[in-house]
């Protein structure tokens, strides 16, 4: 049982689910549901010792997820790159088009931070324009692991 992968099963299962709810009878549905839950937990059992190595060794489960961990942070993945160079970002955020309260406040956040030289913002496009000095900024682990977020997610043309 160990060799054979239910990767298969678990997807005809699951189609067979979401199938079943267009027949009136809902005998198969409930059949494919319990295949379903059933190949599933057959599943996790089989690959039990992965998941607890993996998840000792970084940190727990809620460790292995990207979650924002601080305000900017949550900011920062609200946004698009649109272009990134160390020293300088551009990243355009819906939510600013026609809104000069928000605008000011983005500008007034992210300017506070150690190491901006300057932060701009344009409502009619939704742009936010970012100059900073890298190595100052980076002295900040939580500034540092922004510009990295920046740099990896920049749109690709």
């Amino acid at each position: 049982m160990k060799k054979m992968s239910l990767g298969l099963p678990l997807m005809g299962a699951a189609a067979g689910t979401l199938l079943s709810l267009a027949i009136p009878s809902k005998r198969g549905h409930i059949a494919c549901g319990i295949a379903w839950a059933w190949l599933s937990a057959l599943h996790a059992w089989q690959y039990r010792k992965k998941l607890a190595q993996d998840l000792k060794r970084n940190g727990g489960f809620l460790a292995m997820t990207d979650f924002p961990q601080s305000k900017l942070d949550f900011f920062i993945r609200a946004v698009d790159v649109a272009s990134y160079i160390p020293g300088r970002a551009r990243l355009y955020a819906r939510p600013l088009v026609g809104n000069a309260a928000l605008a000011k406040q983005v500008e007034r956040e992210l300017s506070s931070a150690e190491g901006m030289k300057s932060v701009r913002t344009n409502t009619t496009t939704g742009s936010i324009l970012i100059e900073y000095d890298p190595a100052m900024l980076r002295k900040n682990p939580e500034l540092a692991r922004m510009e990295e977020y920046i740099r990896t997610h920049v749109k690709k043309r």
